[in-house]
This record gives C-alpha cells, structure tokens and sequence, in this order.
C-alpha cells in the first residue's frame, strides 16, 4: 500500500477515535470493553504508521 493511503487511515483511525471519545464524553456514555478495545487497536496502528514514517523519513524531509 502506497505511503499515503498509510497517512490517510492513520489519520482517518485517529480522527475517528478522537470523535468517539468526545462524543461519548459529551453525553456521558459509557463504552463498553469492546468499543475500547476497537479504539485502542486503531490508536496503535495509527500511531505505527506516523513511527515508521518518522523513523524511515530523512531528516531534511522531516523539517519541510
């Protein structure tokens, strides 16, 4: 899968966390186990895919 199409569900993962989590938080419902099990594993590999991109980017690209 191209770098890019990694980016996009890393970030699509983590915005969909972020938008659970607030929601939940807003109305103050609970998640059940399951639902955070679910957001943990897309936290993970969002979190996976910006590692390897910053460990594997040079540093020139990095800054820019």
């Amino acid at each position: 899968m191209p770098l890019d199409r990694h980016l996009h569900f890393a970030q699509l993962w983590l915005e969909q966390v972020r938008d659970h989590l607030a929601a939940a938080a807003a109305t103050g419902t609970p998640l059940p186990p399951e639902q955070l099990n679910i957001m943990s594993g897309k936290i993970a590999a969002g979190l996976r895919v910006f590692t390897e991109l910053a460990e594997h980017r040079p540093h020139w690209e990095q800054a820019g």
